[in-house]
């Protein structure tokens, strides 16, 4: 989990997607930004601040995974790493 990775695609966040980053530390998977805020709208994730990154983070566990796989479209998947979920509408959008 980089820190210019995890900037890189939140600045590029289309309102509409979802990233998540694997801790492995933590064992869980955390998203930043404008995803940790577009995680809310469908799950109840943990949610604080990461100093490091400026920005919000939410965390997930598994069970909260699985609700938001079957919440929304899964885009990507690399196991132990990453998630790319689309909304089925962008933020702001009936």
């Amino acid at each position: 989990m980089g820190i210019e990775l995890i900037k890189e695609k939140e600045s590029a966040n289309d309102g509409q997607t979802i990233h998540l980053f694997y801790d492995e530390i933590a064992g869980m998977y955390m998203a930043f930004g404008l995803s940790a805020y577009y995680s809310t709208m469908v799950i109840e994730p943990i949610i604080s601040y990461s100093d490091a990154l400026k920005m919000p983070v939410a965390l997930l566990n598994r069970g909260l995974i699985q609700y938001l796989r079957q919440s929304v479209t899964k885009v990507e998947h690399q196991p132990q790493s990453y998630y790319r979920f689309r909304l089925r509408s962008k933020v702001g959008t009936a």
